[in-house]
Protein backbone atom coordinates (compact mmCIF):
# COMPACT_ATOMS: atom_id res chain seq x y z
CA UNK A 1 0.00 0.00 0.00
CA UNK A 2 1.49 3.31 -1.02
CA UNK A 3 1.78 6.06 1.53
CA UNK A 4 0.07 9.36 0.70
CA UNK A 5 2.57 12.09 -0.04
CA UNK A 6 3.29 14.33 2.91
CA UNK A 7 1.71 12.06 5.50
CA UNK A 8 3.81 10.49 8.24
CA UNK A 9 2.06 7.33 9.40
CA UNK A 10 4.85 6.00 11.61
CA UNK A 11 3.56 5.09 15.04
CA UNK A 12 0.04 6.32 14.37
CA UNK A 13 -1.68 3.41 12.62
CA UNK A 14 -4.74 1.64 13.99
CA UNK A 15 -5.51 -2.03 13.19
CA UNK A 16 -8.60 -3.46 11.53
CA UNK A 17 -11.17 -5.53 13.40
CA UNK A 18 -9.52 -8.93 12.92
CA UNK A 19 -5.81 -8.25 12.31
CA UNK A 20 -4.64 -9.30 15.78
CA UNK A 21 -7.19 -12.08 16.24
CA UNK A 22 -6.14 -13.65 12.91
CA UNK A 23 -2.52 -13.78 14.04
CA UNK A 24 -3.40 -15.25 17.42
CA UNK A 25 -6.35 -17.52 16.57
CA UNK A 26 -6.26 -18.26 12.80
CA UNK A 27 -8.22 -21.53 13.03
CA UNK A 28 -10.80 -20.31 15.54
CA UNK A 29 -14.40 -19.73 14.43
CA UNK A 30 -14.87 -16.04 13.72
CA UNK A 31 -18.41 -16.07 12.28
CA UNK A 32 -21.21 -18.63 12.47
CA UNK A 33 -24.36 -18.20 10.39
CA UNK A 34 -26.76 -21.11 10.28
CA UNK A 35 -24.77 -24.14 9.16
CA UNK A 36 -21.86 -22.05 7.84
CA UNK A 37 -18.71 -21.16 9.76
CA UNK A 38 -15.69 -19.06 8.79
CA UNK A 39 -12.45 -19.06 10.77
CA UNK A 40 -10.45 -15.88 11.33
CA UNK A 41 -7.96 -17.02 8.66
CA UNK A 42 -10.79 -17.57 6.18
CA UNK A 43 -12.41 -14.21 6.92
CA UNK A 44 -9.03 -12.50 6.53
CA UNK A 45 -8.34 -14.24 3.22
CA UNK A 46 -11.76 -13.33 1.84
CA UNK A 47 -11.34 -9.72 3.04
CA UNK A 48 -7.97 -9.55 1.25
CA UNK A 49 -9.58 -10.97 -1.90
CA UNK A 50 -12.23 -8.28 -1.69
CA UNK A 51 -9.42 -5.75 -1.35
CA UNK A 52 -7.93 -7.18 -4.54
CA UNK A 53 -11.27 -7.17 -6.37
CA UNK A 54 -11.77 -3.51 -5.49
CA UNK A 55 -8.23 -2.62 -6.57
CA UNK A 56 -8.79 -4.36 -9.91
CA UNK A 57 -11.70 -2.00 -10.55
CA UNK A 58 -9.94 1.14 -9.34
CA UNK A 59 -12.26 1.39 -6.35
CA UNK A 60 -9.75 2.65 -3.85
CA UNK A 61 -9.04 5.39 -1.35
CA UNK A 62 -12.07 7.46 -0.44
CA UNK A 63 -14.46 5.72 -2.87
CA UNK A 64 -17.77 4.55 -1.43
CA UNK A 65 -18.88 0.91 -1.23
CA UNK A 66 -22.50 0.50 -0.15
CA UNK A 67 -23.76 -2.73 1.36
CA UNK A 68 -27.37 -3.75 1.95
CA UNK A 69 -28.02 -7.10 3.62
CA UNK A 70 -29.58 -8.76 6.57
CA UNK A 71 -27.21 -10.30 9.11
CA UNK A 72 -25.49 -12.34 6.39
CA UNK A 73 -22.29 -14.36 6.82
CA UNK A 74 -20.20 -11.94 4.75
CA UNK A 75 -20.78 -8.81 6.85
CA UNK A 76 -17.48 -8.98 8.74
CA UNK A 77 -15.29 -9.72 5.71
CA UNK A 78 -16.87 -6.89 3.72
CA UNK A 79 -16.32 -4.46 6.55
CA UNK A 80 -12.67 -5.50 6.88
CA UNK A 81 -12.03 -5.76 3.13
CA UNK A 82 -13.44 -2.30 2.46
CA UNK A 83 -11.17 -0.86 5.14
CA UNK A 84 -8.12 -2.68 3.77
CA UNK A 85 -8.80 -1.15 0.36
CA UNK A 86 -9.09 2.25 2.09
CA UNK A 87 -12.58 2.74 0.71
CA UNK A 88 -15.52 4.06 2.71
CA UNK A 89 -18.16 1.48 3.63
CA UNK A 90 -21.80 2.65 3.60
CA UNK A 91 -24.04 0.06 5.34
CA UNK A 92 -27.70 0.49 4.36
CA UNK A 93 -30.84 -0.13 6.38
CA UNK A 94 -32.72 -2.83 4.48
CA UNK A 95 -35.98 -1.81 6.18
CA UNK A 96 -36.09 1.56 4.45
CA UNK A 97 -38.36 2.13 1.48
CA UNK A 98 -36.99 1.91 -2.05
CA UNK A 99 -37.22 5.69 -2.38
CA UNK A 100 -35.30 6.25 0.89
CA UNK A 101 -32.56 3.82 -0.12
CA UNK A 102 -32.30 5.41 -3.56
CA UNK A 103 -31.84 8.81 -1.93
CA UNK A 104 -29.07 7.56 0.36
CA UNK A 105 -27.18 5.71 -2.39
CA UNK A 106 -27.39 8.83 -4.52
CA UNK A 107 -26.29 11.09 -1.65
CA UNK A 108 -23.29 8.84 -0.87
CA UNK A 109 -22.35 8.74 -4.57
CA UNK A 110 -21.39 5.07 -4.35
CA UNK A 111 -19.14 3.25 -6.80
CA UNK A 112 -20.23 -0.25 -5.81
CA UNK A 113 -23.36 -1.67 -4.20
CA UNK A 114 -23.21 -5.15 -2.62
CA UNK A 115 -26.67 -6.70 -2.22
CA UNK A 116 -27.48 -9.47 0.24
CA UNK A 117 -29.67 -12.53 -0.05
CA UNK A 118 -33.39 -11.91 -0.41
CA UNK A 119 -32.89 -8.28 -1.46
CA UNK A 120 -31.80 -8.87 -5.06
CA UNK A 121 -34.70 -6.93 -6.57
CA UNK A 122 -33.28 -3.71 -5.11
CA UNK A 123 -30.02 -3.90 -7.05
CA UNK A 124 -31.21 -2.69 -10.47
CA UNK A 125 -33.26 0.07 -8.85
CA UNK A 126 -30.35 1.79 -7.13
CA UNK A 127 -28.15 4.52 -8.73
CA UNK A 128 -24.90 2.54 -8.55
CA UNK A 129 -22.62 1.93 -11.57
CA UNK A 130 -21.66 -1.52 -10.26
CA UNK A 131 -23.74 -4.04 -8.30
CA UNK A 132 -22.59 -7.36 -6.82
CA UNK A 133 -24.89 -9.98 -5.31
CA UNK A 134 -24.14 -12.37 -2.44
CA UNK A 135 -24.75 -16.11 -2.69
CA UNK A 136 -22.83 -19.13 -3.94
CA UNK A 137 -23.49 -18.27 -7.59
CA UNK A 138 -23.51 -14.51 -7.08
CA UNK A 139 -21.26 -11.92 -8.71
CA UNK A 140 -19.66 -11.14 -5.33
CA UNK A 141 -18.28 -14.69 -5.07
CA UNK A 142 -17.14 -14.55 -8.69
CA UNK A 143 -15.28 -11.30 -8.04
CA UNK A 144 -13.51 -12.79 -4.99
CA UNK A 145 -12.62 -15.99 -6.82
CA UNK A 146 -11.01 -14.05 -9.68
CA UNK A 147 -9.07 -11.68 -7.43
CA UNK A 148 -5.55 -12.00 -6.09
CA UNK A 149 -5.57 -11.38 -2.33
CA UNK A 150 -3.64 -8.27 -1.34
CA UNK A 151 -1.25 -8.21 1.64
CA UNK A 152 -2.82 -7.19 4.92
CA UNK A 153 -1.91 -3.52 5.53
CA UNK A 154 0.11 -2.77 8.69
CA UNK A 155 -2.66 -0.42 9.78
CA UNK A 156 -4.67 2.60 8.77
CA UNK A 157 -4.28 6.34 9.13
CA UNK A 158 -6.44 7.28 12.13
CA UNK A 159 -7.97 10.40 10.59
CA UNK A 160 -9.06 8.77 7.30
CA UNK A 161 -12.81 8.22 6.90
CA UNK A 162 -13.67 4.51 6.62
CA UNK A 163 -17.37 4.44 7.35
CA UNK A 164 -20.50 6.48 6.60
CA UNK A 165 -23.44 5.44 8.73
CA UNK A 166 -26.73 7.13 7.96
CA UNK A 167 -28.79 8.22 10.94
CA UNK A 168 -32.10 6.54 11.62
CA UNK A 169 -33.99 9.71 10.79
CA UNK A 170 -36.30 9.67 13.83
CA UNK A 171 -36.87 13.41 13.52
CA UNK A 172 -35.51 14.45 10.11
CA UNK A 173 -34.01 13.24 6.86
CA UNK A 174 -31.11 10.82 7.48
CA UNK A 175 -27.64 12.33 7.50
CA UNK A 176 -24.42 10.53 6.62
CA UNK A 177 -22.26 10.29 9.74
CA UNK A 178 -18.57 10.12 8.78
CA UNK A 179 -16.54 7.88 11.07
CA UNK A 180 -12.76 7.70 10.91
CA UNK A 181 -10.48 4.75 11.52
CA UNK A 182 -9.74 6.35 14.89
CA UNK A 183 -13.38 6.64 15.94
CA UNK A 184 -14.18 3.07 14.88
CA UNK A 185 -11.08 1.74 16.65
CA UNK A 186 -11.66 3.53 19.93
CA UNK A 187 -15.42 2.95 19.83
CA UNK A 188 -14.77 -0.77 19.45
CA UNK A 189 -12.26 -0.73 22.30
CA UNK A 190 -14.73 1.06 24.58
CA UNK A 191 -17.50 -1.40 23.75
CA UNK A 192 -15.19 -4.33 24.33
CA UNK A 193 -14.24 -3.00 27.73
CA UNK A 194 -17.84 -2.44 28.84
CA UNK A 195 -19.09 -5.73 27.42
CA UNK A 196 -16.20 -7.68 28.94
CA UNK A 197 -15.14 -9.15 25.58
CA UNK A 198 -12.49 -11.89 25.63
CA UNK A 199 -11.27 -14.68 23.30
CA UNK A 200 -13.79 -17.18 24.70
CA UNK A 201 -16.72 -14.85 24.07
CA UNK A 202 -19.52 -16.21 21.88
CA UNK A 203 -21.60 -13.20 20.90
CA UNK A 204 -25.16 -13.82 19.72
CA UNK A 205 -25.59 -11.07 17.11
CA UNK A 206 -29.31 -10.48 16.65
CA UNK A 207 -29.58 -6.70 16.25
CA UNK A 208 -29.04 -5.33 12.71
CA UNK A 209 -25.39 -5.31 11.64
CA UNK A 210 -25.87 -2.24 9.44
CA UNK A 211 -26.31 -0.15 12.60
CA UNK A 212 -23.44 1.50 14.45
CA UNK A 213 -24.39 -0.68 17.42
CA UNK A 214 -22.72 -3.54 15.54
CA UNK A 215 -19.51 -2.34 17.19
CA UNK A 216 -20.71 -4.16 20.29
CA UNK A 217 -20.48 -7.53 18.55
CA UNK A 218 -17.41 -6.56 16.56
CA UNK A 219 -15.62 -5.79 19.80
CA UNK A 220 -15.75 -9.54 20.41
CA UNK A 221 -14.15 -10.13 17.01
CA UNK A 222 -11.42 -7.65 17.93
CA UNK A 223 -10.54 -9.70 21.01
CA UNK A 224 -10.76 -13.06 19.21
CA UNK A 225 -14.30 -14.06 20.16
CA UNK A 226 -16.89 -15.70 17.94
CA UNK A 227 -19.94 -14.05 16.35
CA UNK A 228 -22.98 -16.24 15.85
CA UNK A 229 -25.39 -14.26 13.68
CA UNK A 230 -29.16 -14.50 13.26
CA UNK A 231 -32.06 -12.48 11.99
CA UNK A 232 -33.96 -11.94 15.23
CA UNK A 233 -37.01 -13.92 16.15
CA UNK A 234 -37.54 -15.59 19.51
CA UNK A 235 -37.32 -19.17 18.20
CA UNK A 236 -34.01 -18.50 16.44
CA UNK A 237 -32.62 -16.69 19.48
CA UNK A 238 -33.41 -19.56 21.84
CA UNK A 239 -32.16 -22.19 19.37
CA UNK A 240 -28.79 -20.52 18.73
CA UNK A 241 -28.36 -19.56 22.39
CA UNK A 242 -28.51 -23.27 23.26
CA UNK A 243 -26.63 -24.57 20.20
CA UNK A 244 -23.63 -22.26 20.42
CA UNK A 245 -23.69 -21.65 24.19
CA UNK A 246 -23.65 -17.90 23.63
CA UNK A 247 -22.04 -15.92 26.44
CA UNK A 248 -22.89 -12.35 25.40
CA UNK A 249 -25.56 -10.56 23.40
CA UNK A 250 -27.12 -7.18 22.73
CA UNK A 251 -30.87 -6.63 22.95
CA UNK A 252 -33.28 -3.74 22.91
CA UNK A 253 -35.97 -3.78 25.64
CA UNK A 254 -38.70 -5.04 23.29
CA UNK A 255 -36.50 -8.07 22.47
CA UNK A 256 -35.87 -8.71 26.17
CA UNK A 257 -39.62 -8.79 26.79
CA UNK A 258 -40.28 -11.14 23.86
CA UNK A 259 -37.62 -13.63 24.98
CA UNK A 260 -38.77 -13.54 28.59
CA UNK A 261 -42.37 -14.15 27.52
CA UNK A 262 -41.25 -17.41 25.89
CA UNK A 263 -38.68 -18.50 28.46
CA UNK A 264 -40.99 -20.70 30.50
CA UNK A 265 -39.23 -23.09 32.86
CA UNK A 266 -35.96 -23.19 30.91
CA UNK A 267 -32.85 -23.36 33.15
CA UNK A 268 -30.46 -20.48 33.68
CA UNK A 269 -28.77 -19.71 30.36
CA UNK A 270 -25.13 -19.68 29.26
CA UNK A 271 -25.29 -15.89 29.02
CA UNK A 272 -22.69 -14.02 31.04
CA UNK A 273 -23.48 -10.44 30.08
CA UNK A 274 -26.20 -8.63 28.11
CA UNK A 275 -25.88 -5.08 26.81
CA UNK A 276 -29.15 -3.25 26.27
CA UNK A 277 -30.06 0.23 25.14
CA UNK A 278 -31.81 2.26 22.36
CA UNK A 279 -34.95 2.70 24.48
CA UNK A 280 -35.70 2.93 28.22
CA UNK A 281 -35.90 -0.39 30.05
CA UNK A 282 -38.70 -0.46 32.65
CA UNK A 283 -37.13 -1.39 36.02
CA UNK A 284 -39.68 -4.18 36.50
CA UNK A 285 -38.62 -5.77 33.19
CA UNK A 286 -34.95 -5.49 34.13
CA UNK A 287 -35.56 -7.17 37.48
CA UNK A 288 -37.35 -10.04 35.74
CA UNK A 289 -34.50 -10.46 33.24
CA UNK A 290 -31.82 -10.48 35.95
CA UNK A 291 -33.73 -13.06 37.98
CA UNK A 292 -34.55 -15.27 35.00
CA UNK A 293 -31.29 -15.35 33.07
CA UNK A 294 -28.86 -15.17 35.98
CA UNK A 295 -26.37 -12.99 34.11
CA UNK A 296 -24.95 -9.48 34.27
CA UNK A 297 -26.42 -6.49 32.46
CA UNK A 298 -24.87 -3.35 30.99
CA UNK A 299 -26.89 -0.35 29.83
CA UNK A 300 -25.19 1.50 26.98
CA UNK A 301 -26.16 4.99 25.88
CA UNK A 302 -24.75 6.60 22.77
CA UNK A 303 -25.49 7.69 19.23
CA UNK A 304 -24.25 7.14 15.70
CA UNK A 305 -22.25 10.35 16.02
CA UNK A 306 -20.61 9.59 19.35
CA UNK A 307 -20.83 5.81 19.93
CA UNK A 308 -20.74 5.03 23.67
CA UNK A 309 -21.35 8.12 25.81
CA UNK A 310 -22.12 6.43 29.11
CA UNK A 311 -22.62 2.96 30.59
CA UNK A 312 -24.42 1.56 33.59
CA UNK A 313 -22.11 -1.22 34.75
CA UNK A 314 -23.07 -4.66 36.10
CA UNK A 315 -22.16 -3.51 39.61
CA UNK A 316 -24.78 -0.78 39.30
CA UNK A 317 -27.56 -3.28 38.49
CA UNK A 318 -28.75 -3.99 42.01
CA UNK A 319 -32.56 -4.14 42.16
CA UNK A 320 -32.55 -4.90 45.88
CA UNK A 321 -30.20 -2.24 47.26
CA UNK A 322 -30.12 0.43 44.53
CA UNK A 323 -33.32 0.14 42.46
CA UNK A 324 -33.21 3.84 41.57
CA UNK A 325 -30.08 3.32 39.47
CA UNK A 326 -31.95 1.04 37.07
CA UNK A 327 -33.52 4.15 35.55
CA UNK A 328 -30.05 5.58 34.82
CA UNK A 329 -27.80 5.18 31.77
CA UNK A 330 -24.77 5.26 34.02
CA UNK A 331 -21.66 7.39 34.06
CA UNK A 332 -19.33 8.54 31.32
CA UNK A 333 -17.44 6.05 29.17
CA UNK A 334 -13.71 5.97 29.88
CA UNK A 335 -13.10 7.15 26.28
CA UNK A 336 -15.72 9.91 26.22
CA UNK A 337 -16.70 12.82 28.38
CA UNK A 338 -20.09 14.45 28.56
CA UNK A 339 -21.76 17.46 30.10
CA UNK A 340 -25.27 18.91 30.27
CA UNK A 341 -25.92 22.35 28.84
CA UNK A 342 -28.74 24.84 28.40
CA UNK A 343 -29.79 26.51 25.15
CA UNK A 344 -26.76 28.83 25.37
CA UNK A 345 -24.37 25.86 25.82
CA UNK A 346 -23.74 26.86 29.44
CA UNK A 347 -23.53 24.06 31.98
CA UNK A 348 -26.66 23.41 34.00
CA UNK A 349 -26.62 22.75 37.74
CA UNK A 350 -26.69 19.26 39.20
CA UNK A 351 -30.20 17.88 39.02
CA UNK A 352 -31.32 20.29 36.31
CA UNK A 353 -32.30 19.14 32.85
CA UNK A 354 -29.96 19.99 29.98
CA UNK A 355 -28.90 18.72 26.58
CA UNK A 356 -26.26 15.99 26.55
CA UNK A 357 -23.04 17.20 24.92
CA UNK A 358 -20.24 14.71 24.28
CA UNK A 359 -16.73 14.50 22.93
CA UNK A 360 -13.92 11.99 22.83
CA UNK A 361 -11.85 9.69 20.64
CA UNK A 362 -14.87 7.94 19.12
CA UNK A 363 -16.61 11.13 17.96
CA UNK A 364 -17.65 11.47 14.32
CA UNK A 365 -15.68 13.64 11.89
CA UNK A 366 -18.84 15.32 10.61
CA UNK A 367 -21.80 14.81 8.30
CA UNK A 368 -21.16 13.76 4.71
CA UNK A 369 -21.32 16.75 2.39
CA UNK A 370 -23.28 18.73 4.96
CA UNK A 371 -21.00 21.38 6.50
CA UNK A 372 -23.90 23.39 7.92
CA UNK A 373 -25.26 20.46 9.91
CA UNK A 374 -21.71 19.54 10.97
CA UNK A 375 -21.03 23.03 12.29
CA UNK A 376 -24.32 23.09 14.18
CA UNK A 377 -23.87 19.65 15.73
CA UNK A 378 -20.19 20.08 16.68
CA UNK A 379 -20.22 23.71 17.72
CA UNK A 380 -17.69 24.46 20.41
CA UNK A 381 -16.05 21.07 19.84
CA UNK A 382 -18.90 19.17 21.50
CA UNK A 383 -21.41 16.84 19.86
CA UNK A 384 -24.91 18.16 20.55
CA UNK A 385 -26.96 14.99 20.85
CA UNK A 386 -30.44 16.49 21.11
CA UNK A 387 -31.06 14.28 24.17
CA UNK A 388 -32.25 15.86 27.41
CA UNK A 389 -31.05 14.50 30.75
CA UNK A 390 -30.13 15.34 34.31
CA UNK A 391 -27.26 14.11 36.49
CA UNK A 392 -27.43 13.18 40.16
CA UNK A 393 -24.87 13.93 42.86
CA UNK A 394 -22.97 10.70 42.13
CA UNK A 395 -22.58 11.51 38.44
CA UNK A 396 -25.23 9.12 37.11
CA UNK A 397 -27.02 10.29 33.99
CA UNK A 398 -30.80 10.03 33.63
CA UNK A 399 -32.28 10.53 30.16
CA UNK A 400 -35.50 12.50 30.05
CA UNK A 401 -36.39 12.77 26.37
CA UNK A 402 -35.38 14.02 22.97
CA UNK A 403 -35.25 17.81 22.82
CA UNK A 404 -37.76 17.80 19.96
CA UNK A 405 -40.15 15.45 21.80
CA UNK A 406 -40.76 17.78 24.73
CA UNK A 407 -44.43 18.76 25.07
CA UNK A 408 -45.37 22.29 26.12
CA UNK A 409 -48.93 22.27 27.45
CA UNK A 410 -50.40 25.33 29.11
CA UNK A 411 -46.90 26.75 29.54
CA UNK A 412 -45.67 23.63 31.37
CA UNK A 413 -42.91 21.36 30.06
CA UNK A 414 -43.88 17.69 29.90
CA UNK A 415 -41.47 14.89 29.01
CA UNK A 416 -43.17 11.88 27.36
CA UNK A 417 -40.87 9.27 28.88
CA UNK A 418 -42.06 10.09 32.42
CA UNK A 419 -45.64 9.35 31.45
CA UNK A 420 -44.65 6.29 29.42
CA UNK A 421 -42.91 4.81 32.48
CA UNK A 422 -46.14 5.21 34.48
CA UNK A 423 -48.25 3.68 31.71
CA UNK A 424 -45.89 0.70 31.50
CA UNK A 425 -46.78 -0.23 35.10
CA UNK A 426 -50.50 -0.53 34.32
CA UNK A 427 -51.49 -4.20 34.01
CA UNK A 428 -52.67 -4.96 30.53
CA UNK A 429 -50.35 -2.47 28.76
CA UNK A 430 -48.02 -4.04 26.19
CA UNK A 431 -46.59 -0.78 24.81
CA UNK A 432 -47.29 2.89 25.30
CA UNK A 433 -46.15 6.11 23.66
CA UNK A 434 -46.89 9.72 24.52
CA UNK A 435 -46.88 12.62 22.07
CA UNK A 436 -48.07 16.22 21.94
CA UNK A 437 -50.82 17.09 19.46
CA UNK A 438 -52.05 20.59 18.54
CA UNK A 439 -54.60 22.06 20.91
CA UNK A 440 -56.25 25.50 20.56
CA UNK A 441 -56.41 26.03 24.32
CA UNK A 442 -53.30 24.37 25.72
CA UNK A 443 -50.99 24.68 22.72
CA UNK A 444 -50.29 20.96 22.87
CA UNK A 445 -52.38 18.22 24.43
CA UNK A 446 -50.71 15.26 26.12
CA UNK A 447 -51.80 12.23 24.10
CA UNK A 448 -51.21 8.54 24.83
CA UNK A 449 -51.20 5.72 22.30
CA UNK A 450 -51.51 2.35 24.02
CA UNK A 451 -51.13 -1.18 22.67
CA UNK A 452 -52.88 -3.56 25.10
CA UNK A 453 -51.52 -6.99 25.91
CA UNK A 454 -53.19 -9.89 24.14
CA UNK A 455 -56.54 -10.61 25.77
CA UNK A 456 -56.45 -7.52 27.99
CA UNK A 457 -59.29 -5.00 28.12
CA UNK A 458 -58.47 -1.41 29.02
CA UNK A 459 -60.65 1.67 29.27
CA UNK A 460 -59.83 5.38 29.13
CA UNK A 461 -61.11 5.77 32.67
CA UNK A 462 -58.70 3.11 33.97
CA UNK A 463 -55.76 4.72 32.21
CA UNK A 464 -56.57 8.21 33.47
CA UNK A 465 -57.09 7.01 37.05
CA UNK A 466 -53.78 5.15 36.96
CA UNK A 467 -51.96 8.24 35.72
CA UNK A 468 -53.60 10.59 38.23
CA UNK A 469 -52.27 8.44 41.05
CA UNK A 470 -48.66 9.15 40.02
CA UNK A 471 -48.60 12.33 37.92
CA UNK A 472 -49.42 15.99 38.19
CA UNK A 473 -52.74 16.87 36.60
CA UNK A 474 -51.22 18.65 33.59
CA UNK A 475 -49.22 15.50 32.76
CA UNK A 476 -52.25 13.21 32.65
CA UNK A 477 -53.15 12.38 29.02
CA UNK A 478 -56.03 14.39 27.61
CA UNK A 479 -56.38 12.00 24.68
CA UNK A 480 -56.02 8.22 24.68
CA UNK A 481 -55.99 5.93 21.67
CA UNK A 482 -55.84 2.14 21.79
CA UNK A 483 -54.01 0.47 18.89
CA UNK A 484 -53.93 -3.20 17.95
CA UNK A 485 -50.57 -2.99 16.15
CA UNK A 486 -47.16 -2.53 17.74
CA UNK A 487 -45.79 0.99 17.86
CA UNK A 488 -43.58 2.13 14.97
CA UNK A 489 -39.90 1.84 15.76
CA UNK A 490 -36.55 1.98 14.03
CA UNK A 491 -34.72 -1.35 13.55
CA UNK A 492 -32.80 -0.61 16.75
CA UNK A 493 -35.92 -0.07 18.84
CA UNK A 494 -36.16 3.71 18.93
CA UNK A 495 -39.73 4.94 18.97
CA UNK A 496 -40.79 6.87 15.85
CA UNK A 497 -42.95 9.56 17.41
CA UNK A 498 -43.13 11.47 14.15
CA UNK A 499 -45.05 8.55 12.64
CA UNK A 500 -47.53 8.69 15.51
CA UNK A 501 -48.04 12.43 15.05
CA UNK A 502 -48.93 12.09 11.37
CA UNK A 503 -52.55 12.80 10.59
CA UNK A 504 -53.59 13.49 14.18
CA UNK A 505 -56.40 16.08 14.06
CA UNK A 506 -56.36 19.29 16.06
CA UNK A 507 -58.10 18.99 19.41
CA UNK A 508 -60.81 21.49 20.31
Amino acid sequence: MSQPEGRNLAGSLVPDLIATATLRFPDKAAVIHGASTLTFAQVSDRASRLHGALDDRDIGEGRRVAFIAMNDLEFLEIRVGAQRARTILVPLNYRLSEAELHSIVEDADVDLLIVGRGLEELGPKMPSPLVWYLGEEGSYEAALAAATPRPVPPGYAPEDICHISYTSGTTARPKGVMLSNRSIHFGTMAMGHELGSHPDTVFLQCTPLFHIGSQVGYSCSYFGGTLTQIQFDVDSFLEVLDRDRATHTQLVPAMVQMVLDRWGDRPVSSLQRVLYGAAPMPPSLLRQAIDTWGCEFVNGYGSTESTGISFLTPADHDPEHAPELLASVGRSSFLETSRLADENDDDVAQGEIGEVLARGAALMSGYWRNPEATEEALRGGWMHTGDLAYRDEQGYLYLVDRRNDKIVTGGENVFPSEIEHVLATLPGVHEAAVIGVPDRIWGEAVTAIIVPRAGATLTEAEVIAHCRASLAGYKVPKNIRFDAEDLPRTPTGKLLRRELRKGWPAVA
